[in-house]
């Protein structure tokens, strides 16, 4: 089985917005590794403002051709998919649902023994995957 990574992006890079809150995920591949890549609404709207945050973050070449369209130029990058989530820190909840309207669903098969194998705080929760 392939590790992930779990990255979550948080407000002006603090701390998450609470104990219970939602948001948006992105499924991707980079140089061999996996990631789930978490947003709560409040930083990204749209799978692809977290793309974009995850490129700048790892000096990753690309650009907005247009204020919605992102061009990466790394072509070991792929977005397997994504979709939405709701996790609850005090219940130790997990629920991943939806699909992204630009990059399809996520791909649910092998997730949940990857994200229990995370070296991350949510390797320990319930996942619901609807």
């Amino acid at each position: 089985m392939t590790q992930i990574t779990i990255l979550t992006n948080s407000v002006n890079g603090g701390d998450a917005p609470g104990p219970e809150y939602e948001g948006k995920f992105l499924q991707i591949s980079w140089q061999g590794r996996d990631y789930l890549l978490f947003a709560s609404f409040a930083v990204h709207r749209y799978h692809n403002q977290i793309l974009g945050q995850f490129c700048e973050d790892n000096a990753i070449a690309h650009r907005w051709a247009t204020e919605e369209s992102l061009e990466v130029a790394d072509p070991n990058l792929i977005v397997t998919g994504g979709g939405r989530f709701r996790i609850n820190q005090s219940r130790k909840t997990l629920e991943l649902w939806d699909d992204s309207q630009v990059y399809g669903r996520f791909v649910e098969r092998g997730l949940r023994e990857k994200i229990a194998a995370a070296a991350h705080p949510w390797s320990g929760v319930t996942l619901t995957i609807r």
